[in-house]
C-alpha cells in the first residue's frame, strides 16, 4: 500500500480556490501516522496538496518553495501559478525514471483570477477548470465532486465541498482517514482552516 495513499482535493471557485487532504499515512497494512501533512503554502497566494510517500512530499514542497522566493526575489514580484505548476512538472519529469511518488494538485490566486493544475508524478500538468483529485481515494472523490459542483461556485461553498468529498473518501477507502484538513486561496492569500471550522463544514 505504498503509493498515492490518502485523498487530496482541489476546486477551483468564482473568487478562490480551495485544497483539501486527509492526514492518514499508511505501509502496506499499517497506519504510519494520523497526522500526515498534505495541503502546503507553496507562496503568498499558491498552495499545493500532495498525496503520496511523505518524503517525496517534503521533498517537492521545499524545492517549490525554494523556486518561488529565488524568483520574488529576482523578480520584485511573485511567481505565478502557472509557473510553479510548471517547474513542478520538470522536477517530476527530469526524475522519472527514479520518480517521485507523489500526485497531486498546485492552486493559487493570480492576478486574473483563480488557478488549478494537476499534476501526475512523471511530470504530466493539466489545468482543469473545475476541480481535481489525486491519491487513492481520488474516485470516491471524483464521484461526489461530479455530482456536486456547479459553475460560480463560491469558495465558502467550495469549501464545503471539498470536505464532503474528502469526508465520503475516508468512508470508503482504507488508506484515508482520520483529520480532514481545509486551505483555501483567494484575494487575501493562503490561509488553513482552524479544526472547530472543519467540524462546521462536515457536522
Amino acid at each position: 500500500m505504498y503509493g498515492f495513499t490518502g485523498t487530496v482535493v482541489g476546486i477551483r471557485c468564482r473568487d478562490g480556490v480551495v485544497l483539501a487532504s486527509d492526514s492518514r499515512g499508511t505501509g502496506y497494512y499499517l497506519v504510519l501516522s494520523k497526522a500526515v501533512k498534505k495541503v502546503f503554502r507553496i507562496d503568498e497566494k499558491i498552495g499545493a496538496a500532495v498525496a503520496g510517500s511523505s518524503g517525496d512530499i517534503q521533498s517537492l514542497i521545499g524545492l517549490l518553495r525554494a523556486e518561488a522566493n529565488l524568483y520574488r526575489l529576482h523578480n520584485g514580484r511573485p511567481i505565478s501559478t502557472k509557473s510553479i505548476a510548471k517547474i513542478a512538472a520538470n522536477l517530476l519529469h527530469e526524475y522519472r525514471i527514479f520518480p517521485y511518488v507523489v500526485d497531486g494538485i498546485i492552486a493559487g490566486m493570480d492576478d486574473d483570477g483563480p488557478a488549478l493544475y494537476f499534476i501526475d508524478p512523471v511530470g504530466g500538468k493539466l489545468e482543469e477548470e473545475k476541480f481535481a483529485s489525486a491519491g487513492s481515494g481520488s474516485t470516491v472523490a471524483y464521484g461526489v465532486l461530479e455530482q456536486q459542483y456547479r459553475d460560480g461556485i463560491s469558495v465558502e461553498e467550495g469549501t464545503r465541498l471539498a470536505a464532503l468529498s474528502v469526508k465520503t473518501a475516508i468512508e470508503r477507502d482504507a488508506a484515508t482517514g482520520d483529520r480532514i484538513v481545509v486551505a483555501v486561496v483567494d484575494s487575501g492569500g493562503y490561509r488553513e482552516l482552524g479544526e472547530k471550522e472543519v467540524e462546521n463544514l462536515t457536522g
